[in-house]
């Protein structure tokens, strides 16, 4: 009887203290209250760049600071005003403090339904609060091909592509705004608007091998309306390195041996191997090592880097012959070795 009973007085306690827990914790996350934290767009064109406004006021009795905002796409700017001025973060807000997060939305390269936010971290707060925005969006431009593929190639040669952009009523575009290299675009020059405008995509000779992707984005004049495209290409080359162009070490103890590998691989073809030499780096070698015949060869380094620490670097240049429909051709790859070193200060 007597556990019962206090197992009885246990249980009332606990019932009677999670209102109050509740109340706490529903008072800790509504300090900064926000009027709505959820925002519907309704149907909008892709393209357009809409700014939404999310109120907020400090209920706190004290102060509350804004640490930090991380946003669910890099599509979304925010920016915290208080009292109609731009506070850069952390932003410190006295009680009673009112303002708004100002988030700018640039809706191009989307289609359809599109769900994001952003979290709003106040310090001393459990828990962010959840900023979201939904739209569905509509495609101002349709294009031409809807899906921008480069042939296959091995790379050896430069590769050409015309797209064109069809609009809801006549344009221009205005700018080359981004394009990942290596993609370079150029715009076809028109001499007033129209409802069809081309670019010329320019895909550079490449040594890397496999599929490789790249965007591009372009201005234009009405309204700002911009545009997002991807951009597929593969690369098959007679012979291709594993790292390409450069090998990142990151970092490495100092005066201690350390070892890497570049491989290289010929798709056409037979390779011989006329040396391999790593400049740059006093104290370093190279070994050789054959994992198929005449077809893929392993570069083991062993590299010492300097005693007093830093940052190095070097070059690693291998000759080789390529054996190909009945051609001898010299062939000479170099890479980038790059890393760096823990300094110590006595």
């Amino acid at each position: 009887m007597l556990k019962q009973s206090l197992y009885r007085k246990l249980l009332t306690s606990a019932w009677l203290l999670m209102p109050l827990a509740c109340s706490q914790q529903s008072a800790a996350s509504s300090d900064l209250q926000f009027d709505n934290t959820l925002q519907s767009l309704g149907t909008l064109w892709a393209g357009e760049r809409v700014t939404l406004n999310f109120d907020f006021v400090n209920h706190r009795d004290s102060t509350a600071i804004i640490s930090r905002i991380e946003t669910k796409c890099g599509c979304l700017s925010p920016r915290v005003f208080v009292d109609g001025e731009q506070r850069n973060l952390p932003v410190s807000l006295n009680a009673g403090d009112s303002g708004y997060v100002a988030v700018e939305f640039d809706t191009a390269g989307f289609k359809g339904t599109k769900e994001t936010g952003a979290n709003i971290y106040v310090d001393g707060a459990q828990q962010p609060i959840s900023l979201g925005v939904s739209v569905f969006l509509i495609s101002w431009f349709r294009q031409q091909p809807s899906r921008i593929v480069f042939d296959e190639s091995d790379g050896s040669s430069e590769q050409r592509m015309t797209v064109q952009f069809t609009g809801q009523q006549p344009f221009s575009f205005s700018e080359v705004l981004s394009a990942s290299p290596p993609l370079q675009v150029n715009l076809i020059a028109s001499s007033q608007p129209s409802a069809t405008q081309s670019v010329e995509l320019i895909l550079p000779p490449q040594s890397r091998q496999g599929t490789q992707t790249a965007t591009f984005s372009l201005l234009s004049d009405h309204d700002n309306f911009r545009t997002v495209s991807m951009v597929r290409y593969s690369v098959k080359p007679p012979i291709f390195t594993v790292p390409n162009g450069k090998l990142l070490l990151g970092e490495v103890p100092a005066a201690t041996a350390s070892f890497a590998a570049v491989d290289v691989v010929a798709n056409v073809g037979t390779l011989e191997v006329v040396g391999a030499v790593l400049n740059g780096i006093e104290v370093s070698s190279v070994r050789i090592q054959e994992l198929e015949h005449a077809k893929h060869f392993r570069f083991q380094l062993s590299i010492t880097p300097p005693r007093d620490g830093g940052a190095f670097g070097g070059e690693l240049v291998i000759d080789l012959i390529h054996h190909f429909d009945g051609k001898t051709v010299p062939v000479s790859r170099k890479i980038q070795v790059f890393g760096v070193s823990p300094t110590t200060h006595l």
